[in-house]
């Protein structure tokens, strides 16, 4: 057999193992056992098919495929995703209107879009018809929180369940989701609300002392409001509440950089600091903060 038959031959084999191993690989993986393959004659497909034995019967891959193999499938759930799928977040990013708008439109007509920020980002968005269907969605969301509001209100007020805790707890977060659409609310409304909101907190602290989140939420809500003197008074019930917890603290520390009451700040940071509890990150970034004594120690170290 002469050179040429020789070769002819082997670059036959190569092939023949290129194309056998091309299906079902990575295309960087193949084209490098073929270059292998093809610089040893015939040895290098023996190698090559000697590596693969030995990696099939030792179990070297662990029964996975190789990483790129797994492109399009998602690590964490192994579902396939489609090349078609992507964030409605991203999908302002579209250039397609048709496109995009069937993303939001899709989504919007099955109200499976429950992120707030992007819901606003369509109302804003030039196609209008993303933008309608947005604002529908917002809407109907808007009636059917007023409609339980109002089932709500008017069982409270015909005297059913007004000593029931569980059913006060439940139109409290109803108001409270209502609250959190205040873009959408008249401020008077919205003021009206808000007052029926901190009533309700303060009869539910009342009823459940040992609910720390009732104190808290009426204190935000009072400070929104600017009735600090209230909001000092909730301070103090905290406070005695709940002694050896920094919340007691932090929100007076809230309460007097509202109300823009230095000393009082000051005397809060100090109660803090001596205070013998572990501190959270944001009670400590409040004290590096707010803290005037530690500042001037720091000025008088470095001179």
């Amino acid at each position: 057999m002469d050179f040429y038959a020789i070769l002819l031959l082997h670059l036959a084999v190569t092939l023949i193992y290129f194309l056998g191993n091309s299906w079902r690989k990575p295309r960087l993986q193949v084209v490098t056992e073929t270059v292998i393959a093809l610089a040893i004659p015939f040895f290098g497909v023996l190698l090559m098919v000697s590596y693969r034995l030995c990696c099939l019967l030792l179990a070297l891959n662990g029964g996975r495929q190789a990483e790129a193999e797994q492109e399009g499938e998602a690590f964490f759930q192994g579902t396939h995703l489609n090349a078609d799928i992507i964030p409605l977040n991203d999908a302002f990013l579209v250039d397609d209107v048709q496109k995009k708008r069937q993303f939001f439109t899709g989504a919007i007509k099955q109200a499976v879009v429950d992120n707030e920020s992007i819901l606003q980002m369509a109302m804003h968005d030039r196609d209008r018809e993303i933008a309608y269907y947005a604002v529908a969605l917002l809407t109907a969301r808007m009636e059917k929180l007023e409609n339980e509001l109002f089932s709500r209100e008017t069982m409270m007020v015909s005297g059913e369940g007004q000593e029931n805790v569980p059913r006060l707890e439940e139109y409290a977060q109803l108001l409270k989701n209502y609250l959190a659409q205040e873009k959408f609310i008249d401020h008077v409304t919205y003021a009206k609300k808000q007052g029926d909101y901190i009533g309700l907190l303060d009869y539910l602290k009342k009823a459940c002392p040992d609910k720390m989140e009732y104190y808290i939420e009426e204190i935000d809500h009072l400070l929104a409001t600017k009735n600090y003197v209230e909001a000092e008074l909730v301070c103090a019930e905290l406070k005695e509440r709940f002694p050896e917890n920094e919340e007691s603290y932090m929100m007076y520390i809230r309460l007097y950089q509202s109300w823009r009451k230095p000393r009082q700040l000051q005397q809060k940071i100090r109660e803090l600091k001596a205070c013998p509890i572990e501190l959270s990150q944001e009670a400590l970034r409040a004290i590096r903060y707010w803290d005037k004594d530690g500042h001037r120690q720091e000025e008088a170290i470095h001179g």
